[in-house]
């Protein structure tokens, strides 16, 4: 898989550090110490954490919206600018996801606007994936969206999670 910087940061952050129980994930500061050793530049971790940063505020500043919509489905037009940067995989795994009810409006949403953040010129599949996978993870109560998703991957050749 070909990944942008942010993103091999954010894949480690997620498989070390979201999977952990709360109390052992360690204090910011050592967390971006801890990236530096890895080999991680400042700025691919400057950039992930700011890309975390994002996920978080964009769910908190729509959560009553989200709420409203959970029924409700429309057609999905891509921008040209989303056009140019999501491959049509993409495209086609994301109506995918909406209609196998794995994502909300809303988080299609927050996934489209996470990837198109990543630091490639074009999202493929794979790194979509992660996205998903990142937006489903920073979101509680997400159980029957991880199993619809975990059955679309099991579908597709194989899930994406570790």
């Amino acid at each position: 898989m070909t990944t942008g910087s942010v993103l091999k940061v954010l894949i480690y952050v997620y498989d070390h550090y979201m999977l952990a129980d709360p109390e052992d994930v360690p204090a910011r500061l050592h967390m971006l110490a801890d990236l530096r050793r890895r080999g991680f530049s400042v700025s691919e971790v400057v950039h992930a954490m700011e890309w975390l940063s994002a996920l978080v505020g964009d769910q908190r500043a729509t959560a009553a919206a989200a709420d409203l919509e959970s029924e409700r489905r429309g057609l999905r037009v891509f921008a040209d600018g989303e056009l140019s940067r999501l491959s049509a995989d993409c495209r086609t795994f994301l109506m995918l996801l909406d209609r196998q009810a794995v994502l909300t409006t809303h988080q299609r949403e927050l996934v489209i606007d996470r990837a198109l953040a990543l630091d490639v010129e074009e999202v493929d599949v794979e790194e979509l994936k992660w996205v998903v996978l990142l937006v489903l993870s920073a979101q509680p109560g997400q159980e029957l969206a991880f199993a619809r998703f975990d059955s679309v991957m099991s579908a597709a050749g194989g899930p994406a999670r570790h």
